[in-house]
């Protein structure tokens, strides 16, 4: 592969560290499709004709389609969940050279080099079916996103020369290789040469909602229960004095409340301004801050 090795099992392994994989990160990852209602079959070869509106295929265009429609096949995907355009673009010229690999006995495969134990759950089946490794590098683009924006990086994702880490923690590639994929900017922006997003569709910029329960007193730790009602969300929470107490890392907050402990530590009883921030699949976030006294 180009500029960037392939990912290891051990490093892929961590692309949502905290995050549980085994329910909260799956769960989170299945909620919004990004593939066009009508699939193309993996080698049907030629682009689909992009209806009024809509400047770049809707369905996946076939293995044996040029660079060109692949690209904006993605970028589409990626507009589509109010994500750059250019970065599935960068990740897929990385490991793959925008090529949908499948060889024999290669435990990676597809455009963005996942491994063989993503096939399963929501991601069944990716060898065979493109629509499903994008949808994936969408859904794990996302995630990493609400993360950073939760855990108090208000600016993630928002300047270009950043898109190349934001894919190494999508692809979670040896560390050696985290810089790699920054250079394929210029050349993903060249494939691109309008916008791919369909002109009926709206960005959502609104922020989730967000509800925080909290006892005013606590011992040992301070102990929220979080909820979004209106969409799933990414919660984390902070406090001031922060030596205080440890931050809550993200976690997914889906159809009901979850809980964010903050361990307490040593030190004369204190109290404390609590902030609990929420972001949405559309990185719009949101913050609510409770006063808790954390008792020694």
């Amino acid at each position: 592969m180009p500029g960037v090795q392939p990912t290891t099992v051990e490093t892929w392994c961590c692309v949502a560290p905290r995050i549980r994989p085994s329910a909260a990160l799956l769960a989170l990852l299945v909620v919004v499709p990004v593939a066009a209602p009508r699939p193309a079959s993996a080698q049907s070869g030629g682009a689909p004709v992009p209806g009024p509106g809509d400047p770049c295929p809707a369905a996946y265009p076939g293995d044996d389609a040029g660079r060109t429609p692949i690209a904006r096949w993605m970028a589409r995907g990626a507009a589509l969940s109010d994500l750059p355009e250019e970065l599935p673009v960068m990740a897929g010229l990385a490991e793959s050279g925008l090529r949908n690999l499948h060889t024999r006995g290669n435990p990676f495969a597809g455009f963005f080099s996942m491994h063989r134990s993503l096939d399963a759950g929501p991601y069944r089946g990716f060898r065979r079916d493109p629509e499903l490794q994008l949808r994936w590098f969408v859904d794990t683009a996302i995630l990493v996103r609400q993360r950073k924006i939760a855990e108090g990086d208000d600016d993630f994702g928002g300047d270009p020369s950043g898109y190349g880490l934001w894919i190494a923690d999508v692809e979670r590639p040896a560390r050696r290789n985290r810089d790699g994929y920054q250079a394929y900017l210029d050349d993903a922006e060249a494939l691109l040469t309008e916008a791919c997003r369909p002109s009926d569709h709206e960005p959502d910029t609104q922020a989730p909602t967000l509800r925080v329960k909290a006892a005013r007193r606590q011992r040992a730790a301070v102990v929220l229960s979080v909820r979004c009602p209106s969409e799933p969300c990414v919660a984390a929470a902070e406090a001031e004095p922060a030596r205080r107490v440890k931050r809550a890392r993200a976690v997914a907050v889906e159809d009901g409340a979850m809980t964010l402990t903050m361990a307490a530590r040593r030190g004369r009883s204190t109290r404390l301004a609590v902030t609990v921030t929420a972001v949405d699949r559309s990185g719009n976030a949101t913050e609510q801050r409770k006063w808790v006294t954390l008792l020694r």
